[in-house]
């Protein structure tokens, strides 16, 4: 099912201007020429930006937004952007980084939330398949949103059954499906919390109702411990997520609804620990990974920033014992680049995400750059400052809300069509300005 959305007008995305060299013109004798079914082909392949850039040049193109065949074979074809979204609440945008050149490039596209002061804030708390999540700010039975930032779509689900603080949130969506995880934070009085359980929401067109429903509260294993900012990770149905105090790796079954725990490495030593999800895209499944400062007293093990993947799903032990993790180094910040790092992070932690073969690193700090790394060539480079944003790489320099995720513009998102993307009218107001 394709949903459509037609919005007063659709966002732009702002990015520095490409050197006029790199253009190529193509011959209007041609391209007039060509049959329209072929056109719509050749548009259909194109990445979103370009897309989105080029739909002005014409009524026509800009209609194809609107066509459900076309953004069917757009899903199916346009090319994966491994990028990632800088979000700042209160900015009214996201900022995306684009790795794959060698000198990372950003650009800038605007947030589809609610103005100031029209109804509950919200927050960024999750992304995925072209999908951000935005949890509630208000305590009590949260509302999570889902957008898609393109389409200016915007779709809530019901109310979380279990009433919260500041609960860790996932998401994991596909193209006819969706499934989000609120954990943690549960209010067990007005005045107290503890992490006790976590509420699943499935949503499935296979499934009756399609629409979705919450699924029987989960118990989280004994001494959890979660940070709302660390979020999940998804890999092979399982949601993964950190407790601290000491560090262990929570892991959720969505099938079986259960949590078990499974031990990290070095766990002694890690500093600012995050779970990613690693590797994946359209044609291999993405993998679980841990990146993580580590400090060892021993001079032998000096500091560094470590990722380790963990292999066979780590299948750990229902009721809270730790499993064994099956965990394997895969890579290690060079000497050099750890330490300019580690001077613009000053001990304050860093953001952590990765998409496909890419990890980019944050640190909190004011002004801090924006550490890339390329797997596929063993690279670590920094992303140039970005021009939409006075703190540079550092984004807010820590600013409240300041997250990072993996996210690819997508014009269509059908698993939105899930819900009822008519959202109340406290929503609506002051989307489109």
């Amino acid at each position: 099912m394709m949903h459509q959305h037609h919005p007063h007008h659709l966002p732009r995305f702002h990015s520095p201007l490409s050197s006029s060299s790199e253009a190529v013109d193509m011959d209007p004798r041609v391209w007039g020429r060509l049959p329209q079914p072929l056109v719509d082909r050749v548009l259909a392949c194109l990445p979103t930006p370009s897309f989105l850039r080029l739909r002005a040049t014409c009524r026509r193109f800009c209609s194809l937004i609107y066509s459900s065949p076309f953004l069917h074979s757009h899903l199916l074809l346009s090319p994966h952007l491994p990028f990632f979204a800088f979000a700042v609440p209160s900015a009214g945008y996201l900022l995306l980084l684009d790795p794959t050149r060698q000198a990372p490039s950003w650009s800038r596209l605007p947030l589809p939330l609610p103005a100031p002061g029209a109804g509950q804030g919200f927050s960024p708390a999750a992304a995925s398949a072209g999908l951000l999540a935005f949890l509630s700010d208000a305590s009590g039975h949260k509302t999570l949103l889902l957008a898609n930032p393109i389409t200016r779509l915007l779709a809530p689900l019901p109310l979380c059954p279990t009433a919260r603080l500041s609960p860790t949130v996932g998401l994991a969506a596909g193209p006819t499906s969706f499934i989000a995880v609120i954990a943690g934070d549960d209010l067990v009085s007005p005045f107290a919390v503890k992490n006790i359980s976590a509420d699943t929401f499935v949503a499935d067109a296979a499934s009756v109702p399609p629409s979705g429903f919450w699924a029987p509260s989960s118990i989280l294993p004994r001494l959890s411990s979660l940070d709302p900012r660390a979020g999940m990770a998804f890999a092979s149905g399982r949601f993964y997520c950190m407790s601290s105090s000491p560090f262990a790796v929570l892991v959720f079954d969505v099938a079986a609804n259960v949590w078990s725990k499974v031990q990290p490495p070095m766990r002694r030593f890690l500093r600012s620990p995050a779970l990613v999800e690693f590797g994946g895209g359209r044609e291999r499944e993405a993998r679980v990974a841990l990146v993580s400062a580590v400090e060892k007293s021993r001079l032998s093990v000096p500091r560094s920033v470590r990722m380790w993947t963990l292999r066979g799903g780590g299948h750990g032990v229902a009721g809270g014992s730790s499993g064994s993790g099956a965990w394997t180094e895969v890579a290690r910040m060079p000497a050099d680049v750890h330490a300019h790092f580690a001077a613009a992070e000053g001990g304050r932690g860093f953001e952590c995400a990765a998409h496909g073969d890419f990890v980019v690193l944050a640190p909190r700090g004011p002004a801090s750059p924006v550490l890339v790394f390329d797997s596929r060539r063993d690279e670590w480079r920094w992303a140039p400052p970005c021009p939409y944003n006075p703190y540079v790489g550092g984004i807010a320099a820590g600013g409240p809300g300041f997250r990072v995720f993996a996210y690819e513009p997508r014009l269509a998102t059908p698993a939105i069509g899930l819900l009822d993307a008519t959202a109340p009218a406290a929503f609506l107001h002051g989307m489109q300005g």
